[in-house]
């Protein structure tokens, strides 16, 4: 056979084209691939408001958006605007597709104004008469009095400085919601105040923050305001009764996680950097920190408070406010059911009237200025039950040694007898008091008083009460008019002018105590029990069984047929001039009369149940002092017991 050698290089020729031919074919331009790229506003500056991203990308169809903050989108739009809820550093990140060709980029975005940075200042000049909204990025600078007559709402992280004749004040149809968080509070402060937003009157540090450096916000009108995570600094300006930095004037709010720091509040009014002595029903004033204030708060017994504020730095427990308390104003007939449980400062009252129920938690303290009582009428009552360990306390305004120096004199004055009046249980039931302690009231003699009420009072104390009145059922306790039902017991009287009066329509047994537990030779100085023998009221059967001190009958006992006074071995009951006891059916009536220990003798006896007169030695007792025990049967005859003493008959 005869081969051809033209042949090879003819085929190897055409594998070549075709092999050119393929490479032509995938050479052809591909789709071009994605670049995916975006920028934000504002770079390391940027705040929480509205971040503005650009995408920049390139050879993109689709997007895929993580923002950092657990939150997505598919955004395609050339710009638009992403919120983050709170400060902090995120990392967004960008994923540009065309087809199945991808690129992804990411950038750091920090959220809140970083160190360095400075907000853009916005100056407040005009009423706000429509919707409006403050946002973080901003510095707002209020220059004058502006009203508020529509909805002003300000974000977290929001800073809002006044100039020194700066504040807002809410008019008919304005509301404000200022609700900033933990990381993200709300500031009210001085336009001084470098701290907070920066150099804002560019006087590099020339002039420094100060209390009453701006007038106040007023909550005057408007719906139920919500103040949550808001600094009130700096504020105050104005004197007498506007001298505060929030006020609540007949309306109701709610403000919660607040602190108010370097404020006036008043030191003459007692206004209070927070003012709501006329605040309404369903106020809530809760989880707020009061420092370095003239006055920190006034309320009014319209709405309750609890234990949850606090009255010092947290970072430094020994920054507290001049005028250590919480001021009380009164809405007499207007009052409701309410509960106060704040410990660490005391409440300061003047006078005030109750109309609902009033429950103290343990560990309260009411302080009480001069000429001021506590008047609980119809439809009210008092709930103070307490502990041994935490007792609920009424004492004066000046008595440092309860509650600290609330009237702000350090030890200039000193607490004494009748600093203030009394706590009256005016006609009501119901009333409950335990483990409370009265001192230095009785301004007229008085410092409980139970008129025409049952109540019970046990584990109390009353001590340094009391004025030396001509009315003499006028004692520390005054029962004197108390109902059936009334109950006295395990309770402490000492230093008290006079400890306790009593009526006949309650018993009394021995656990009450007449000398201090520390000292038992401080009693008190008429040291008896003051008996009022209310025969409209009486009981059928009245015991008594106290033995330290006397019963000092200020009148005549009369026991009708049907009714009994059981008296104690060792009770001693004393009269006044002119006084007796009639028994209308036989002696058997005084049931124990004649029982170990039992006396009956003048009131000028003081060798008996103590000086129940109050005058030392300044007289002895003598026959005809009183009248004797008599009783009315067909004989009518006086008793001859050997226990009855200084005696008419």
């Amino acid at each position: 056979m005869q081969r051809s050698f033209y042949s090879v290089p003819l085929v190897l020729a055409a594998l070549a084209t075709l092999s050119l031919a393929s490479c032509d074919d995938d050479d052809e331009d591909p789709a071009p691939k994605p670049k995916a790229a975006f920028t934000f506003a504002g770079g390391a500056c940027q705040t929480n408001c509205p971040v503005t991203f650009k995408n920049t990308s390139q050879n993109a169809t689709t997007y895929a958006w993580d923002f950092g903050d657990q939150t997505t989108g598919a955004q395609a739009e050339a710009e638009f605007a992403h919120t983050y809820a709170q400060a902090g550093v995120y990392r967004v990140k960008l994923k540009a597709l065309n087809g199945s060709a991808s690129d992804t980029t990411s950038q750091r975005i920090t959220v809140g104004v970083a160190s360095g940075c400075t907000s853009q200042i916005v100056q407040v000049t005009s009423h706000i008469t429509v919707p409006t909204t403050w946002k973080p990025c901003n510095v707002y600078v209020v220059t004058g009095e502006v009203w508020v007559s529509d909805a002003l709402t300000i974000q977290p992280g929001t800073v809002v400085k006044f100039a020194p004749n700066g504040g807002l004040q809410l008019r008919t149809g304005g509301s404000l919601a200022a609700v900033g968080t933990m990381a993200q509070p709300i500031y009210f402060t001085s336009s001084k105040d470098d701290a907070h937003g920066g150099d804002t009157n560019a006087d590099r540090g020339a002039t420094s923050p100060a209390r009453k450096d701006w007038r106040h916000i007023n909550l005057n009108s408007g719906n139920n305001a919500q103040l949550a995570y808001c600094q009130f600094l700096y504020g105050g300006s104005d004197t007498g009764s506007a001298s505060y930095t929030l006020g609540v004037d007949g309306v109701a709010a709610t403000i919660r996680n607040c602190t108010f720091a370097h404020n006036s509040g008043g030191s003459t009014s007692k206004v209070g950097a927070l003012a709501a002595g006329a605040a309404l029903a369903g106020t809530i004033i809760e989880d707020n920190t009061f420092f370095d204030n003239e006055v920190p708060l006034r309320i009014t017994n319209l709405f309750s408070l609890d234990n949850s504020n606090s009255f010092q730095n947290p970072q430094n427990a020994s920054q507290k406010n001049d005028y250590q308390g919480i001021w009380v104003d009164d809405t007499p007939g207007k009052s409701t059911a309410l509960t106060w449980a704040e410990t660490e400062v005391s409440y300061v009252l003047e006078s005030t009237h109750w109309d609902a129920r009033l429950t103290l938690g343990a560990g309260v303290i009411i302080k009480q200025l001069p000429d001021a009582q506590m008047h609980f009428g119809g439809g009210s009552e008092l709930l103070a039950r307490a502990t041994s360990a935490q007792p609920i306390v009424f004492t004066s305004y000046k008595d440092d040694a309860h509650g600290g120096d609330t009237n702000h004199d350090a030890s200039a004055t000193a607490p004494a007898k009748k600093d203030w009046y009394a706590v009256l249980l005016d006609g009501i039931s119901g009333s409950a008091l335990d483990h409370c302690q009265f001192y230095y009231g009785g301004r007229n003699g008085v410092v409980l008083g139970l008129p025409f009420s049952a109540a019970s009072v046990t584990n109390c104390t009353f001590a340094r009460n009391g004025a030396d009145t001509n009315v003499l059922e006028a004692a520390a306790l005054d029962a004197s008019y108390a109902k059936q039902g009334t109950v006295v017991q395990n309770n402490v009287f000492y230093d008290n002018i006079r400890a306790l009066s009593i009526t006949s329509s309650f018993d009394l047994d021995d656990s009450n105590t007449f000398h201090n537990p520390a000292n038992a030779s401080e009693k008190n100085q008429y040291q008896g029990i003051i008996t009022y023998w209310n025969t409209n009221v009486s009981k059928p059967s009245v015991s008594w069984g106290e033995t330290e001190v006397a019963y000092a009958n200020i009148q005549s006992i009369d026991l009708p047929t049907s009714h009994t006074l059981r008296l104690g071995n060792n009770v001693t009951v004393k009269w006044l001039p002119e006084r007796e006891i009639t028994c209308r059916l036989s002696p058997a009536q005084l049931i124990n009369g004649n029982g170990a220990g039992v006396t009956f003798t003048s009131y000028k006896d003081d060798s008996r149940g103590g000086d129940s007169n109050g005058n030392g030695s300044a007289n002895s007792p003598s026959r005809g002092d009183w009248y004797g025990i008599y009783y009315d049967d067909n004989s009518g005859e006086w008793l001859q017991w050997s226990n009855i003493h200084y005696a008419s008959h």
